[in-house]
């Protein structure tokens, strides 16, 4: 059994008898500030159709695996394929376990993408379901840290990155946090599409599962782009510090793009940037504050927005 986690949440991991299945149980973290809980019925019952999974032209495919409640002990649990996620096989550095393979990542990557152009192409609930319709709880984390910061490490972050981005960066990351709910068309959304919630399979030609249900709303198909882009530009940004330059980070950016299959798009850049900040938020405010890592990650965030001013500029938006 592993465990892992932070003050937002916590992970478990069991094996079955034979070693062969995995539960993985999440409960709330001491400084959560919401339960953990399934998604409204009506978003649960559209992400139920995406469940199964369907096989790819490179392979087995990602599959959504949905929430079901934990018992007494409270939390969520997720029957899933594997024992690590995607991430941690990533940035593993054991020499008895071997890095992942390249070709076997690009395809779990591209089937990623895939998984999350049909989640954005399911149907939106109807108008009388107007719970289903909030924002995902990691947004709203976000956008109410960036507007009005909490006392303590959320205010000190907050004043951290306003000076060491500057002024005039942090006004547009403010506008961009006002302008990007209100981008279309709006879809159904992960909400938060990590690549710790990717679980690759252990046993060939069975889906890879990700972790779904938790953060799920209504937004822009933008944002669960540029989570996952996020995501491996920090992996690319950090490699060398962990030990990993051999990968090539830009051929699975491009995995994934290519079973995402959509052109590129300014708000993508713009989510990119906005999900780099809140990883680092959740960093800072619920694991540990690290005075060098805030500097590092307001280097990213510079490098970030400099990508998304290039897009906006070829694509003629502002």
């Amino acid at each position: 059994m592993a465990e892992y986690g932070s003050a937002l949440v916590r992970t478990k991991v069991v094996a079955g008898a034979q070693n062969d299945r995995f539960t993985w149980i999440r409960t709330g973290g001491a400084a959560r500030p919401e339960p953990l809980q399934q998604p409204p019925r009506v978003l649960m019952a559209a992400l139920t159709a995406l469940e199964p999974g369907r096989t790819t032209d490179r392979g087995p495919g990602v599959r959504c695996v949905l929430p079901r409640t934990h018992g007494s002990e409270g939390g969520l649990r997720y029957p899933l394929p594997g024992r690590r996620s995607l991430a941690e096989l990533l940035l593993s550095v054991n020499p008895s376990s071997p890095p992942k393979g390249m070709s076997s990542t690009q395809d779990e990557l591209y089937g990623f993408g895939r998984l999350l152009r049909a989640l954005h192409s399911a149907p939106l609930p109807g108008p009388g379901e107007a719970d289903a319709y909030a924002l995902p709880g990691a947004w709203r984390r976000l956008f109410s840290w960036t507007a009005l910061p909490a006392p303590g490490r959320p205010a000190q972050l907050h004043q951290a990155l306003r000076e060491l981005l500057g002024s005039a960066r942090w006004r547009r990351i403010e506008e961009w946090s006002d302008e990007l709910p209100q981008a279309v068309p709006r879809t159904l959304v992960h909400g938060a599409p990590g690549l710790g919630l990717l679980v690759p399979a252990e046993v060939p030609d069975i889906p890879h599962g990700l972790i779904t249900g938790e953060d799920v709303g209504v937004a822009p198909w933008q944002w669960d782009v540029g989570w996952v882009l996020a995501e491996l530009r920090e992996l690319r940004f950090f490699s060398a510090r962990l030990h990993r330059p051999e990968i090539n980070w830009q051929r699975l950016e491009q995995s994934f793009l290519s079973g995402y299959g959509r052109p590129y798009d300014p708000w993508v850049h713009r989510s990119a940037v906005l999900r780099s900040l809140l990883h680092l938020h959740d960093f800072s405010v619920f694991v540990t504050w690290d005075e060098q890592e805030v500097r590092r990650y307001a280097a990213l965030v510079e490098d970030a927005m400099e990508a998304a001013d290039l897009m906006g500029e070829r694509e003629g938006v502002r």
